[in-house]
């Protein structure tokens, strides 16, 4: 889990880094005294878990915790504090947990523990596979979708990343100048069936003229890369739902945010507040 650690007192970082140091599950990919260089790293990373100092000069661990939300709304956020009377302000700004100072090991090994369960609890049953060939899998298995212009509908829903598609796109792209209305309306209700039989339902939002896919309910390797994370950025290979030609734009854009995303983890790979 990547976890970042944010506190003005440089002291409280580095003992807290000390004390967890053999805690596999953990990887701790920056250090700040200064909320704003937390901020800037969370932008261009993928950031799990973040652990932030409430009282802090300028801006405070509540405003931090959420501009971090803003960033991702999944990230899990633990706040450590000397002051009991702040307690009440993360409750209300929905922290996940709050640990007191001066914290032992016990401490950190249950707040990481906490962390687990909340990240396990959080995994989503829908990924999408789009570097290479596109797929769909529920609870890790491959969906066997009812026909190939379901599978390739929900592919294009996906490639718009969550924003509607409209059926004019849906027809040019799948059926081109012949298409016509009873194929489009045959491979929606294919797409809507094979989606029931997966209890998953859910994703499929449809509106007068138009479709779209919940992209919130699921994960992807495409938003893995657009998030920073390296595995993911590493995974792309220059192929992105080949089987699928009006999908080629994508494949430059990537390879471009690639080129820039290797550039900056290069200058960038190891930052610490100041």
């Amino acid at each position: 889990m990547k976890t970042i650690l944010v506190d003005d007192m440089l002291l409280d970082l580095q003992l807290f880094e000390l004390k967890c140091a053999d805690m596999p599950d953990f990887e701790i990919v920056g250090k700040f005294t200064d909320p704003q260089a937390a901020i800037e790293y969370a932008s261009g990373h993928v950031v799990d878990f973040a652990l932030l100092d409430i009282d802090m000069p300028g801006m405070d661990g509540i405003q931090l915790a959420q501009a971090l939300r803003r960033l991702r709304s999944d990230i899990i956020i633990v706040f450590a504090t000397a002051h009991p009377k702040f307690a009440v302000e993360a409750l209300k700004m929905k922290a996940d947990y709050i640990i007191f100072k001066p914290f032992d090991r016990e401490d950190i090994a249950d707040v990481m523990e906490r962390a687990k369960l909340l990240r396990r609890r959080q995994r989503k049953r829908i990924h999408f596979h789009t570097f290479g060939a596109f797929d769909m899998l529920v609870d890790g298995e491959p969906v066997k979708f009812r026909s190939g212009k379901a599978k390739e509908l929900m592919a294009l829903c996906v490639y718009q990343n969550g924003r509607p598609v409209s059926i004019h796109e849906i027809v040019e792209n799948l059926w081109g100048e012949n298409g016509d209305g009873a194929g489009y309306r045959r491979t929606i209700k294919e797409l809507a069936d094979t989606l029931r039989d997966y209890g998953a339902e859910e994703m499929f939002l449809r509106s007068r003229g138009s479709l779209r896919v919940r992209m919130d309910l699921a994960d992807s390797d495409y938003q893995a890369f657009m998030g920073g994370d390296e595995d993911a950025i590493c995974q792309f290979q220059g192929e992105f739902m080949q089987q699928y030609s009006w999908a080629e734009p994508m494949v430059y854009t990537l390879q471009e945010k690639k080129e820039l995303m290797l550039a900056r983890m290069g200058k960038h790979h190891t930052q610490g507040g100041g």
